[in-house]
């Protein structure tokens, strides 16, 4: 797949995470913010997949650069490679159960955290919002962001 934001979004909005009938919704307090994830990479084309398993598995496979292909970055280069077209995850581990969000193309740049634009399955599913729909404003600045070349 030739790097376009467009394209990248176009990779997202396939997947449908928001609609009622999507495999994304969650069931039972089972939610699926790795699969969607991952799914959202597969269909971007890239080279080396995201990890699998759950949230906490990525991050400790992505932490210090740990998985081929994919490396950190700040918020605000995370929106300028989605903005590139450059497949990008925001991802926090947590006791219990971590969470990893999708970071899609906005269209101009940001200075704040939370407006990082992103997508998510999880106990709410976006399709587009910002990432402060994701997690309370004072865990954001230990959410950590990758990005694959």
């Amino acid at each position: 797949m030739v790097r376009s934001a467009s394209n990248y979004a176009a990779a997202i909005d396939a997947l449908k995470v928001d609609a009622k009938d999507s495999k994304y919704q969650p069931v039972g307090g089972t939610t699926y913010c790795n699969i969607f994830a991952q799914d959202v990479m597969r269909s971007s084309s890239i080279a080396t997949p995201l990890p699998g398993g759950t949230a906490n598995d990525m991050a400790d496979a992505l932490y210090g650069n740990g998985t081929p292909g994919w490396y950190s970055v700040s918020f605000i280069d995370a929106q300028n490679r989605a903005n590139n077209g450059y497949p990008t995850i925001g991802i926090l581990k947590a006791s219990g159960h971590g969470h990893v969000v999708v970071v899609r193309p906005k269209g101009t740049a940001i200075t704040q955290i939370r407006d990082v634009q992103i997508a998510q399955a999880g106990s709410k599913n976006f399709n587009s919002t910002t990432i402060n729909w994701s997690w309370k404003a004072s865990a954001l600045p230990d959410v950590k962001f990758y990005t694959h070349n």
